[in-house]
C-alpha cells in the first residue's frame, strides 16, 4: 500500500523519513485547512510506526489492518464527545469541547506500555476544541512525554492553540490542492466521470476530502445550494429579517457548531466571488453557474463592499471560536454586510415616480 495520501508530498516525505531514520518526535501538530488529508495521514503515520511489513505502511499486516479499521488497542482518537472517565459526560447533547476529563483519560492510557504494537499513537482531533483546563492538562503531558508514545494534534485553526503547546510539537503543514490535482484524483481513484469530477474540484476550494464526501453524500450539495440561496436572500434584505436569521442561527449554535461554520464558509465563497467579479477576475470565480446573478450584485458592492463583507465573516467566525455570544456575533455580521438589490435597474424602471420629492 505505502502512503496513499493525495497531494501532501512534503508532509508524507517528512513523516516517512522520521520513521525510516528512527527520529520520530514525541508530538506532532498537523496544521492546515479542513478536508486536506490530515486525519488520513495521521492514521497512516500510526500504521507506519507499527507496521510489521517490509515497506511501512504496508496496509496488509495485522497492525495496519486493525489501525485502518479503528480497532487497534494502541491507537487512540480523542475528540469531542469521546470517551472520558466521567460516564455522565459521554452523551451530552450540547457538548462542543474536548474537556479535561478526556485528557485525564489520555494521561492514564499513555502511562502504560503499548499493548501489542511498537508505539502508542494518540490523535487529538480537533485539537483546537480543547477548552483551557484540557489544554493546560495536555501541556503537562507534552512537557514530560511518556516513552514509546506519539501524540498527533490535528487542527484547522492552529492560532486557537496555546503557544506553549504549539512550541512543543513538530509542525507538519498541510495545504489545499490545485483544482487539476483534485479532478485527476477523483477520476483516477474514485472513477468519477469527467464533468462531475470537474464540478466537484471547482467547488472544493482545494479540499479533496470535501469533494470525496460530497461525491458520496448528496445532502452536502443540497445544503450548499441552500446556503448560497440564503446568502443572496440576506444580501438584499433589511435588518429585520437579517436579525431574525441571526437569532435563529445563533440560538442553534451550541447544538450544531459545524452547521453554522459550514454555512458561513459557503457565504465566504459567495462574497469572494463578488470580490473577484468586481475586480475584473470573474474567470477565477467558483460559482460559475451563478455569474449572471452575481455580476449586477458585484457592480453594486464593488471591491470595497465585498472586502468588507469578507472581513466581517472572518471576524464572526473568530468571535464564535472565542466563545462570544453567538447571537451577538451574528447580529454584528448582519450589520456589516452590504445591502444589495437583486436587480437595481429593473427596480428603478418599475418603481414609478417618487412621492413627496
Amino acid at each position: 500500500m505505502s502512503w496513499t495520501v493525495v497531494g501532501q508530498q512534503p508532509a508524507v516525505k517528512a513523516l516517512a523519513r522520521a520513521v525510516a531514520d528512527g527520529r520520530v518526535a514525541h508530538a506532532y501538530l498537523f496544521a492546515g485547512p479542513l478536508h486536506t488529508g490530515k486525519t488520513l495521514t495521521a492514521l497512516q503515520f500510526a500504521q507506519a510506526l507499527n507496521c510489521t511489513g517490509e515497506e511501512p505502511p504496508c496496509g496488509r499486516c495485522r497492525a495496519c489492518e486493525r489501525i485502518a479499521a479503528h480497532t487497534h488497542p494502541d491507537v487512540e482518537i480523542v475528540t469531542v464527545g469521546g470517551l472520558c472517565d466521567e460516564g455522565e459526560h459521554r452523551h451530552a447533547a450540547d457538548e462542543r469541547d474536548i474537556r479535561i476529563c478526556h485528557i485525564r483519560r489520555l494521561d492514564r492510557i499513555v502511562t502504560r506500555a503499548p499493548f501489542e504494537g511498537r508505539c502508542r499513537v494518540v490523535i487529538i482531533e480537533p485539537a483546537d476544541a480543547m477548552n483551557d483546563p484540557a489544554a493546560n492538562a495536555l501541556l503537562k503531558t507534552l512537557e514530560e512525554p511518556p516513552p514509546r508514545t506519539v501524540l498527533i494534534l490535528i487542527t484547522g485553526r492552529e492560532e486557537m492553540l496555546l503557544e506553549t503547546i504549539r512550541s512543543r510539537a513538530r509542525r507538519i503543514a498541510f495545504a489545499g490542492l490545485p483544482r487539476a490535482d483534485i479532478e485527476r484524483a477523483l477520476r483516477d481513484r474514485w472513477d468519477v466521470e469527467p464533468a462531475r469530477a470537474a464540478e466537484l474540484a471547482r467547488l472544493s476550494s482545494g479540499r479533496l476530502g470535501w469533494a470525496v464526501a460530497a461525491l458520496h453524500d448528496e445532502r452536502m450539495m443540497q445544503q450548499r445550494a441552500e446556503a448560497l440561496a440564503r446568502a443572496e436572500e440576506l444580501a438584499g434584505a433589511s435588518l429585520t429579517p437579517r436579525f431574525a436569521f441571526a437569532s435563529e442561527l445563533g440560538n442553534g449554535y451550541t447544538r450544531d457548531r459545524a452547521r453554522v461554520h459550514a454555512l458561513l464558509e459557503v457565504w465566504q465563497t459567495w462574497w469572494r466571488d463578488l470580490l473577484l467579479i468586481a475586480a475584473g477576475r470573474q474567470d477565477e470565480a467558483v460559482l460559475r453557474e451563478r455569474l449572471d446573478t452575481l455580476r449586477p450584485l458585484a457592480a453594486q458592492c464593488g471591491v470595497p463592499g465585498a472586502a468588507r463583507a469578507l472581513r466581517a465573516l472572518a471576524d464572526a467566525r473568530q468571535q464564535l471560536d472565542e466563545n462570544a455570544s453567538p447571537v451577538l456575533a451574528l447580529e454584528a455580521l448582519m450589520l456589516a454586510l452590504p445591502e444589495l438589490r437583486p436587480n437595481p435597474v429593473a427596480d428603478r424602471l418599475g418603481a414609478g415616480p417618487r412621492r413627496g420629492g
